[in-house]
């Protein structure tokens, strides 16, 4: 999963996720900023807005647990949320091969604590 993650994010092809995404994923971005996303084709549709309006990521960490996968995130672009001084952590649950969840973090030690109580208890489907 997280090799798939990178080449999907390092190639802008967010459409490359769409096997590994549960039907009611969530996206909650990182510092309450934006609004969240409850379902695959939401999270395609602010995918695709975000690379229409230039924005792109490098991949800056990977850390892989049994149910969950952080990615340490380098948003770059001219327009918000980018800024390419700041990493931002997302935490990828995974649950029966599909990604249930999406959560930013700013803090790296929260996302790995995050994906490691799930890795511990289990990250189940996303409620809607």
């Amino acid at each position: 999963m997280a090799a798939r993650l990178r080449h999907a994010l390092d190639s802008a092809g967010c459409r490359l996720l769409v096997d590994v995404l549960h039907p009611n994923v969530c996206w909650h971005p990182p510092y309450g900023s934006g609004t969240s996303c409850h379902s695959r084709s939401h999270v395609l549709s602010r995918c695709a807005r975000l690379h229409a309006l230039g924005l792109w990521v490098a991949v800056e960490e990977t850390f892989a647990y049994p149910t969950a996968v952080v990615l340490g995130l380098r948003i770059h672009g001219t327009v918000s949320p980018a800024d390419p001084a700041r990493v931002q952590y997302h935490v990828f649950h995974v649950h029966e091969g599909l990604i249930t969840r999406i959560t930013g973090y700013a803090d790296r030690a929260e996302a790995l604590d995050a994906a490691f109580s799930a890795a511990t208890a289990g990250s189940g489907p996303a409620r809607p």
